[in-house]
């Protein structure tokens, strides 16, 4: 194995431990609700007007059990951070939509996200972030593809 390969593998299980470290980003929920808000970070990181989120995409994101899904939906409403709505011209499609607690919440942890990545940025500079995601984006597009 060569040097770089052994740095690569210590790289990512530095970055590895420290996202398990900060993976509690939602002390009030357990794995499986912080899962579900990760998923929802994400849609809207990569669409910034969602505010329905369709199961399946969702699921798309955690590739829980329908039963595990619809446990941790459950338990998000029973709480009070989302809901479940179905579209009268659809409704095969069940999607879940944030209520005003679930909205708070997510945007105050989208903002302290956002933070630390500018923080990240200001210390690497611009040129070095673009050369980052150009990079990290090849990289799990062919790890992905050599699975």
């Amino acid at each position: 194995m060569s040097e770089n390969v052994l740095k690569l593998i210590v790289a990512i299980g530095r970055l590895s431990v420290q996202q398990k470290q900060n993976s509690n980003l939602f002390p009030q929920m357990n794995q499986s609700e912080s899962g579900v808000f990760l998923a929802m970070l994400q849609i809207m990181a990569e669409k910034p007007d969602t505010e329905l989120f369709p199961l399946g995409e969702l699921n798309s994101y955690l590739d829980y059990t329908r039963p595990n899904l619809s446990q941790t939906i459950n338990k998000l409403e029973d709480k009070n951070y989302v809901e479940r709505v179905t579209l009268k011209d659809d409704r095969r499609v069940t999607y879940i939509r944030l209520t005003e607690e679930g909205k708070e919440m997510l945007q105050e942890k989208h903002s302290s996200i956002a933070d630390r990545m500018n923080r990240i940025k200001d210390v690497l500079g611009e040129e070095d972030i673009n050369k980052l995601i150009e990079l990290l984006t090849r990289f799990i597009d062919t790890y992905e593809k050599t699975e």
